[in-house]
């Protein structure tokens, strides 16, 4: 196996060497720890309501869609995975991508980003260029991940996509998400791949024209500013788990969702994630520019 599919090393979060090969999911059982990898990832307890069922991981897999998993060599259990099926629009056929997830102890290593480059090599290699799914834009690291590190641009933003979720994750959170396109030829897409296109800081952000546009009031959302710049900068909690004890984080909720539907409706397209270490300040970076400059991968200026 070339590319991103093989065999790789990365390091778990009590810091021991995991030896990983990413592959097709092939067996009946490989499928079902799909289901515990969910449970994990989302934190979903004995309640598997949310969890997409073995049989049909299978059934997409026999049938054109894509099921990428991570194993652990040592134990043999899959410890990570991607899944998604074939999609058509007025643009003919793409990857739609449902779920992407990996087990608790492996998280912030960088099989994530991994397996969604296995992806994009499989769906390149079916003839696509294009994939899409959904992310919450409320979340800091989904944002940093999707938008600074794989390069997903969006310019739709829905509320209550998937109704009441029952995971710790989404829990009493109203499901709104961002629907993600994935231009898997662009250069913007091929330079996040290989690492050489980094996400600004919130000074370069700030020196290239944007402008932060929610409004607070004792550090609680309160607004937005509707601004003429090309360039605007949409804040969203560093933990919503944070947000959520505070009990802040319906007004989150309810400011990054006027703030991004009101600049998208404008042509802004939401195509980068902005993180101030020392502050732990997350931001959404949209853009008013043709969507075909912002796949040429240059910074904005």
């Amino acid at each position: 196996m070339t590319g991103y599919l093989g065999r790789i090393e990365l390091m778990d979060r009590s810091g021991n060497v995991r030896r990983l090969e990413i592959r097709h999911i092939e067996k009946p059982e490989e499928f079902r720890q799909l289901v515990e990898v969910q449970a994990s990832a989302w934190r979903m307890g004995k309640d598997r309501t949310d969890a997409t069922p073995s049989h049909v991981l299978r059934a997409a897999s026999d049938n054109s869609g894509i099921v990428i998993g991570a194993f652990d060599l040592d134990s043999g259990n899959v410890v990570g995975f991607a899944w998604g099926f074939l999609a058509r629009d007025s643009r003919g056929l793409y990857h739609y991508s449902h779920q992407s997830a990996v087990i608790e102890e492996l998280k912030y290593s960088g099989l994530g980003f991994r397996i969604k480059q296995a992806q994009r090599e499989v769906a390149l290699a079916q003839g696509l260029d294009r994939a899409r799914w959904t992310f919450d834009p409320l979340q800091g690291l989904n944002t940093r991940f999707n938008l600074g590190k794989l390069g997903v641009v969006s310019w739709e933003y829905v509320i209550n996509y998937y109704g009441e979720m029952n995971d710790a994750i989404n829990r009493g959170l109203r499901s709104d998400r961002l629907k993600v396109w994935w231009f898997l030829k662009s250069e913007r897409v091929r330079r996040k791949a290989k690492g050489e296109l980094r996400s600004p800081s919130l000074q370069e952000a700030l020196e290239a024209g944007a402008v932060e546009v929610l409004e607070f009031d004792s550090d609680i959302p309160s607004g937005f500013k509707k601004v003429n710049s090309d360039l605007v900068l949409v804040e969203i909690p560093y933990s919503v788990d944070d947000a959520r004890s505070k009990g802040t984080v319906s007004q989150w909720r309810k400011y990054t969702a006027e703030a991004m539907i009101y600049y998208m409706s404008l042509g802004y397209i939401d195509f980068e994630a902005v993180y101030e270490r020392g502050s732990k300040r997350v931001f959404h970076l949209l853009w008013k520019k043709p969507l075909e400059e912002i796949l040429r991968g240059e910074p904005a200026r």
